[in-house]
């Protein structure tokens, strides 16, 4: 094309290519690129220094000085422009010898989100020119099975390659497919769990492309059983913990019928861990319990962990407060045990505890054993909840996953323990409680100014039918059963009574009195939803954890000191492996 007289021929040129060129003064060079639409395009040219080159852009029309949609002007010889979102098309690019001459280099870029394949899914694609690429990434369990189908136009060459964790290359990549045609397919044949990241590239051609993922092969579900042997034959006597283990063998078959590998494993007992390579460790160390877990996730690959017994028979590690001096010396968690490193604060595994109580109540631990091994935990659809008056706006945001049209949250004062009849909690299926609690009282207490009436009490479930339900509590304390029977803490009391599920504290707790949800509001309210989705109760808990981190971290770039308390004392009173199924 003539620009002012001055011919300049328009080069193609491909989404990440960068080309070296010249200019002699008032020169003019020209490219173009085509570009999808709803994309960011950013075009970057490099030139000498003390020389003045600039940047004209226009779309779907040869550009000049006179005639561009976008331009960058400056007394530099180094300029980039930015176009989001870009319109579908090509896009004309000028070059121009302002002032001065020299060598110069231009690059376009073009980021691409990593689409997600999901299993049995068929995700259509172009590319429009050689050497172009476009990412996906599809997720896997340890041990599945991946095969990729990619199928491209019959006159170009396009290949496929595959990386774990990253996006791959056509250099650095962990499995590659390349005929020379557009047909490729790539199996991995035992994945590792995480992300696998997908590059489709254009070594020559371009056209239309179909990539596919063929189901995904299941790999063994295996859950992981963590007790001691010597401390429940102490606790108990020889002949209770004959009684103890036929409940394990019941739930271990239990597994079974629903197509889940059990492993038990006493960290006290060299029979059952030396098939493993492994010997025991010390039943009171939470440190030696946890480097345990994670030789046997090695060697296991478990989907969930189960650990059985309270804090006399496994421990939970007590943690250095991250909230300083709030009257909580240290933190009762498991968080280490769901983790796989150093770094707690946000679990990487499916874990929760089934806690057994005083020494003389045993038939309350074989009914929490019986109650996993039936597996169904099926219950009305239909909630209660209940909050201290003072947290009244802050607790209907988190009751919204599990409140149904006319259910109401119970206000603490006016309501109080006395005031609430068996039949107002019987069958429901999900129960939310933001009330005070104490270290050394089962109760809990509601709030208005100086006011701190009894507002829930073991006695208002001694009658109640509350059988698999998911309970949730943010009081202080609410889980703490350190030392404790079963009418000395309602979290254990709802368990004795059948509920399938706790999630609650063991220390002191923090929340807001009015939404945005923050601490111990936004980990239940994150807890409800993935409970909702169907998710099992210890990947509920997990992502619940995992979903608040990352709202806090996106809120603030880091967790304060409380976020990272709410984080640690949080734990899961429940089989990990069941899920609550709505009647």
């Amino acid at each position: 094309m003539f620009l002012g007289g001055v011919f300049v021929n328009f080069k193609e040129i491909s989404i990440g290519e960068k080309i070296t060129d010249s200019l002699s003064k008032r020169e003019r060079k020209g490219y173009v690129v085509r570009v999808e639409a709803n994309r960011k395009l950013t075009i970057d040219l490099r030139g000498p220094a003390n020389q003045d080159f600039d940047l004209y852009i226009k779309h779907n029309e040869e550009a000049s000085t006179l005639n561009w949609d976008y331009k960058r002007v400056t007394t530099k010889a180094d300029e980039i422009i930015t176009i989001e979102p870009t319109s579908s098309g090509s896009y004309y690019i000028l070059v121009y010898a302002y002032r001065g001459s020299g060598q110069f280099s231009l690059s376009t870029e073009v980021p691409t989100q990593d689409v997600e394949i999901v299993p049995s899914q068929q995700i259509k694609g172009i590319l429009t020119a050689s050497k172009e690429a476009l990412y996906y990434l599809i997720k896997t369990k340890e041990g599945q099975k991946i095969t990729l189908d990619l199928n491209g136009p019959l006159d170009a060459d396009f290949d496929l390659y595959v990386r774990y964790g990253e996006r791959p290359t056509n250099i650095n990549y962990d499995y590659k497919s390349y005929s020379g045609s557009s047909r490729e397919s790539i199996v991995i044949d035992k994945a590792k769990r995480g992300s696998y990241f997908i590059m489709v590239y254009s070594y020559r051609g371009s056209g239309e492309f179909t990539l596919s993922a063929l189901p995904l092969e299941e790999a063994e579900t295996v859950e992981l059983i963590i007790t001691s042997k010597e401390k429940l034959k102490t606790k108990y006597g020889q002949a209770e913990l004959g009684q103890i283990e036929a409940k394990i063998a019941d739930y271990i078959n239990a597994l079974g019928t629903a197509g889940i590998t059990a492993k038990l494993a006493y960290v006290d007992d060299a029979a059952t861990l030396s098939p493993y390579g492994l010997s025991p460790v010390a039943s009171d160390s939470p440190d030696q319990i946890k480097e345990l877990i994670d030789s046997l996730e090695g060697k296991l690959n478990p989907r969930h962990i189960l650990i059985l017994g309270g804090h006399s028979i496994i421990p939970f590690f007590s943690l250095t407060n991250p909230a300083g001096f709030d009257g909580d010396r240290i933190v009762h968690s498991d968080s280490p045990y769901a983790s796989r490193d150093s770094d707690y604060l946000i679990p990487e595994r499916s874990l929760g505890r089934l806690p057994d109580a005083g020494e003389g109540e045993l038939p309350f631990f074989l009914s929490l054993l019986s109650a996993a091994a039936s597996r169904v935990r099926r219950a009305d659809k239909v909630s209660f909840g209940m909050t201290a008056n003072v947290w009244t706006d802050a607790s209907q945001a988190v009751y919204v996953p599990i409140k149904n049209a006319g259910e109401i949250l119970e206000l603490s004062p006016p309501v109080r323990h006395g005031d609430l009849p068996v039949a107002r909690l019987n069958r429901k299926g999900y129960f939310y409680f933001n009330l005070h609690g104490g270290e050394d009282t089962a109760n809990w207490y509601g709030q208005e100014g100086s006011s701190y009436p009894v507002a829930f009490t073991p006695e208002n479930i001694k009658d109640a039918e509350v059988r698999n339900a998911v309970v949730c509590c943010e009081a202080c304390y609410g889980a703490n059963i350190v030392d404790k029977g079963v009418d000395e803490a309602l979290s254990l009391k709802f368990l004795a009574k059948d509920a399938a599920c706790f999630v609650g504290s063991t220390k002191i707790a923090y929340g807001p009195t009015e939404p945005p949800s923050t601490e111990a509001d936004l980990l239940v309210l994150k807890f409800f939803e993935r409970i909702k989705e169907g998710l099992t109760f210890g990947d509920a808990f997990m992502k619940a954890k995992q979903d608040f981190a990352r709202e806090c971290i996106a809120a603030r770039a880091r967790l304060d000191m409380t976020e990272k308390k709410t984080l640690i004392e949080f734990v899961l009173f429940a089989d990990p492996s069941s899920k609550m199924e709505e009647a």
